[in-house]
């Protein structure tokens, strides 16, 4: 699929760019969330229609989420039973706004989570999380630094999942529309349970050892974070001026060098 550049308003920051990918079929709203005291980017959420890109703007110690909004519906002025705005999102809805300006996405939706530092040294953290649920593949890297440089290095891509989640996601957890699996919730997001969402007597390493349905998530997505304490998929801890976000970033199974070549 070839890609074009969507030239847009962005957060006018300096620091680092994420650049977001859309190489999914169908169009992606793109959404992100800081943590307490960073600026919202991008006014929170855009549409990215398939095949296009567009570069956000982040000052260099930013801290937040990113994720992506399927099946929006954005001139609809319906209300729910508490007279809010109803969810214009099959996924990831975010008040039923298109700009979520800070306001977190509800859950199940796949979460790239964003730690920047500004010393190269210490480096930025980032990893994909599916511990509040899946409903897109989504591939994190970072754009070779030097010119030249084949791609990026391998410990700093995290890649797509090797099946689709929602194909593979128990009844219990699946999240429905026209009779097709749109987003696989968390057992977590599904059942609330202390043992599931790892609190209370399950808060520690020791004691949440993740369950059948986490397995599901780490079978499907070995990169990604499958429950709260789950080690097994660290977090990349890599330096770089811009970091690359893809939704849909090849075929299921395709490998993270394919990945990391787009």
């Amino acid at each position: 699929m070839e890609l074009m550049e969507h030239d847009g308003p962005v957060a006018l920051v300096r620091g680092v760019t994420f650049r977001v990918v859309n190489k999914c079929p169908f169009p992606v709203w793109p959404a992100a969330a800081p943590n307490a005291g960073h600026p919202v980017l991008a006014g929170g959420g855009f549409l990215l229609p398939p095949g296009q890109s567009r570069r956000v703007s982040a000052p260099p110690t930013w801290n937040g989420r990113f994720w992506g909004r399927t099946g929006c519906n954005f001139t609809s002025t319906a209300t729910n039973h508490h007279g809010n705005a109803a969810a214009a999102c099959l996924t990831g809805d975010c008040g039923g706004r298109l700009a979520c300006n800070g306001t977190a996405g509800a859950p199940p939706a796949t979460l790239v989570e964003v730690d920047l530092h500004e010393d190269q040294s210490k480096g930025s953290s980032y990893d994909v999380s599916l511990v509040d649920g899946y409903n897109l593949p989504v591939a994190v890297w970072t754009k070779p630094p030097t010119p030249g440089a084949a791609a990026a290095d391998r410990k700093c891509v995290i890649p797509g999942c090797a099946k689709n989640v929602n194909a593979v996601c128990p009844p219990e957890l699946q999240v429905t529309a026209a009779a097709a699996v749109v987003a696989c919730k968390s057992a977590c997001v599904a059942f609330g349970t202390d043992a599931f969402c790892c609190r209370g007597a399950h808060g520690t390493a020791e004691t949440c050892r993740g369950s059948a349905y986490s397995r599901v998530f780490r079978d499907a997505c070995p990169a990604y974070v499958s429950y709260p304490y789950d080690t097994a998929a660290a977090a990349a801890r890599c330096y770089a001026e811009v970091y690359v976000l893809t939704f849909c970033p090849s075929r299921w199974g395709a490998g993270a060098d394919r990945v990391a070549q787009a």
